[in-house]
């Protein structure tokens, strides 16, 4: 994969600049090309919100801009991507569900999306989400806390 200023461009602006000033730099083991996978992720979920849409896939850093009680690590490029999970039971773990106002959303991702990064040893996907990607319609929620709705 080439990483330059041009491939750069295709991130949202906060993972676009932190990329070209050098505060972040994505690691050796990126994936850009991959086959459709089947994940999971966390998704805002209440009586008053049941639908999942595009804000339900921001990165830490995009929600830190709109709320600065949202903690991020700007040297952490693992901030600027949308975490989902391989295996529902390693995202119940590593997530913490059953979590307020959250539910469990399952859906697919590929390439086309953006790159990607595994851990194998949590199933954990670091989702680097190119500019305008909205994944919300690949998503369902399948599992969610009886007190939040």
């Amino acid at each position: 994969m080439l990483l330059n200023e041009e491939y750069y461009d295709k991130f949202p602006n906060v993972l676009k600049n932190a990329l070209k000033n050098g505060i972040v730099k994505f690691p050796d083991s990126i994936q850009n090309e991959y086959s459709e996978l089947v994940v999971y992720r966390a998704v805002k979920y209440s009586k008053n919100k049941t639908a999942i849409d595009k804000s339900d896939f921001s990165s830490n850093m995009e929600r830190n801009l709109k709320n600065p009680m949202v903690p991020v690590d700007s040297n952490d490029i693992s901030c600027y991507s949308c975490s989902c999970y391989l295996k529902i039971d390693a995202m119940r773990i590593y997530a913490n569900f059953p979590r307020k106002n959250k539910a469990i959303a399952k859906g697919t991702i590929q390439k086309e999306f953006g790159p990607i990064d595994i851990n194998d040893t949590t199933s954990h996907v670091d989702l680097y989400l190119f500019n305008g990607i909205d994944p919300s319609e690949k998503f369902e929620v399948i599992e969610k806390w009886e007190k939040n709705g």
